[in-house]
Protein backbone atom coordinates (compact mmCIF):
# COMPACT_ATOMS: atom_id res chain seq x y z
CA UNK A 1 0.00 0.00 0.00
CA UNK A 2 1.31 3.25 -0.96
CA UNK A 3 0.93 5.92 1.69
CA UNK A 4 2.24 9.10 -0.50
CA UNK A 5 -1.38 10.82 -0.58
CA UNK A 6 -1.91 10.73 3.48
CA UNK A 7 1.82 11.45 3.95
CA UNK A 8 1.31 14.38 1.62
CA UNK A 9 -1.75 15.61 3.97
CA UNK A 10 -0.07 14.93 7.08
CA UNK A 11 2.85 16.82 5.80
CA UNK A 12 5.90 13.84 6.76
CA UNK A 13 7.32 10.78 4.27
CA UNK A 14 5.64 8.12 3.60
CA UNK A 15 8.22 5.89 5.48
CA UNK A 16 7.30 8.27 8.38
CA UNK A 17 3.73 7.25 7.99
CA UNK A 18 4.53 3.67 7.80
CA UNK A 19 6.50 3.99 11.09
CA UNK A 20 3.45 5.28 12.82
CA UNK A 21 0.84 3.07 11.94
CA UNK A 22 3.40 0.50 13.01
CA UNK A 23 3.11 2.11 16.48
CA UNK A 24 6.61 3.83 16.27
CA UNK A 25 5.65 6.97 17.02
CA UNK A 26 8.58 9.46 14.11
CA UNK A 27 10.18 12.73 14.86
CA UNK A 28 8.50 13.86 12.14
CA UNK A 29 5.11 13.36 13.43
CA UNK A 30 6.91 14.97 16.60
CA UNK A 31 7.86 17.53 15.18
CA UNK A 32 4.43 18.64 13.18
CA UNK A 33 2.44 18.24 16.76
CA UNK A 34 5.20 20.10 18.21
CA UNK A 35 5.21 17.42 20.93
CA UNK A 36 8.59 15.12 22.27
CA UNK A 37 8.36 11.88 20.43
CA UNK A 38 8.65 10.10 23.83
CA UNK A 39 5.29 11.84 25.14
CA UNK A 40 3.47 10.68 22.29
CA UNK A 41 5.05 6.97 22.13
CA UNK A 42 3.81 6.91 25.56
CA UNK A 43 0.59 7.48 24.44
CA UNK A 44 0.45 5.48 21.70
CA UNK A 45 2.06 2.88 24.28
CA UNK A 46 -1.11 2.86 26.47
CA UNK A 47 -0.33 6.18 28.53
CA UNK A 48 -1.33 9.88 28.77
CA UNK A 49 0.83 13.10 27.45
CA UNK A 50 0.72 16.45 28.86
CA UNK A 51 1.75 18.03 25.96
CA UNK A 52 -0.54 16.29 23.74
CA UNK A 53 -3.46 17.54 26.02
CA UNK A 54 -2.59 20.92 25.91
CA UNK A 55 -2.08 20.93 21.88
CA UNK A 56 -5.97 19.79 21.68
CA UNK A 57 -7.08 21.24 24.76
CA UNK A 58 -7.95 18.70 27.11
CA UNK A 59 -6.61 17.13 30.96
CA UNK A 60 -4.19 14.35 31.03
CA UNK A 61 -7.08 12.17 32.64
CA UNK A 62 -9.86 12.99 29.89
CA UNK A 63 -6.64 12.09 27.07
CA UNK A 64 -6.04 8.76 29.21
CA UNK A 65 -9.98 8.35 28.87
CA UNK A 66 -10.02 8.75 25.29
CA UNK A 67 -6.70 6.71 24.82
CA UNK A 68 -8.19 4.10 26.94
CA UNK A 69 -11.62 4.01 24.69
CA UNK A 70 -9.88 4.14 21.24
CA UNK A 71 -6.82 2.00 21.81
CA UNK A 72 -3.95 2.20 19.57
CA UNK A 73 -4.96 1.51 16.23
CA UNK A 74 -7.43 4.59 17.32
CA UNK A 75 -4.98 6.28 18.38
CA UNK A 76 -2.73 6.32 14.96
CA UNK A 77 -5.43 7.17 13.51
CA UNK A 78 -6.01 10.17 16.13
CA UNK A 79 -2.44 11.45 15.40
CA UNK A 80 -3.01 11.23 11.13
CA UNK A 81 -6.07 13.42 12.11
CA UNK A 82 -3.93 16.03 14.02
CA UNK A 83 -0.78 16.30 11.65
CA UNK A 84 -3.32 16.35 8.54
CA UNK A 85 -5.17 19.29 9.84
CA UNK A 86 -1.87 20.94 10.87
CA UNK A 87 -1.46 20.99 7.56
CA UNK A 88 -4.09 22.54 7.19
CA UNK A 89 -3.03 25.72 8.73
CA UNK A 90 -5.14 25.48 11.73
CA UNK A 91 -3.25 26.77 14.95
CA UNK A 92 -4.09 24.29 18.04
CA UNK A 93 -1.83 26.08 20.55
Amino acid sequence: MSFEIIASRMGVTPTAVQELISGKVPMAVSSRLRVPTASLQKFVDGGTSLRLGRVIGCTPSHLQELRNAIGQKGVIGFLIGLCSRRTEGHKDD
